[in-house]
């Protein structure tokens, strides 16, 4: 797969950097997220999409596409692949798993296991708006930035979050972006 200096430099940093091992099985996950990086040919991207304001759990939300695993699944990061297709039609063949990044968990106590995966351009979104209201996508260079992120009071905690244009990126999201340009930032 063909990509620009800026996604080389970014995929090469991260695979060099140790990350965190999870202490905890594949069985005790109950979810997958993809974290796609779209390989644009002038400048990588990573997708996101915000949930459906009709979901019970995290409505509304910037997230990553991902979901609990089915009993059919094989690995998480089948459910990822599942879940990604299902919720915004990107087809695994355009899909190149780069790697797992460490466990999170969500405020609805889901133990979350997100993979980075490079997104080969020419896929057709097909958006399942039961579950996904809008996808849209930030340049890799902008979320490498840390002055991009600030934190803020949330309750007891301050937690980051991600301004972008209409969006605003937080919660289980934010911290996954942060672990990963924090491991493979330039």
């Amino acid at each position: 797969m063909k990509m620009n200096n800026c996604l080389s430099r970014f995929l090469s940093h991260y695979l060099l950097t140790p990350m965190l091992h999870d202490s905890l099985s594949e069985t005790s996950h109950s979810a997958a997220v993809l974290v796609p990086i779209i390989n644009h040919p002038q400048s990588p991207t990573l997708l996101f999409t915000r949930r459906s304001r009709q979901l019970r759990d995290h409505p509304g939300q910037v997230a990553f596409p991902g979901g609990k695993r089915d009993p059919t699944d094989r690995s998480l990061y089948q459910t990822a692949l599942r879940e990604t297709y299902e919720e915004v039609g990107i087809a695994p063949q355009f899909i190149q798993n780069v790697g797992a990044l460490p466990t999170v968990n969500s405020r609805t106590e889901h133990c979350v296991k997100p993979f980075l995966a490079l997104v080969q351009p020419g896929f057709r979104l097909s958006l399942n708006r039961d579950e996904v209201e809008e996808v849209f996508e930030i340049p890799l260079t902008h979320l490498v930035e840390p002055t991009h992120y600030v934190r803020l009071p949330f309750g007891s905690q301050q937690l980051p979050f991600l301004p972008y244009g209409s969006h605003l990126i937080w919660g289980m999201t934010a911290n996954i972006l942060l672990h990963l340009t924090g491991n493979a930032a330039p």
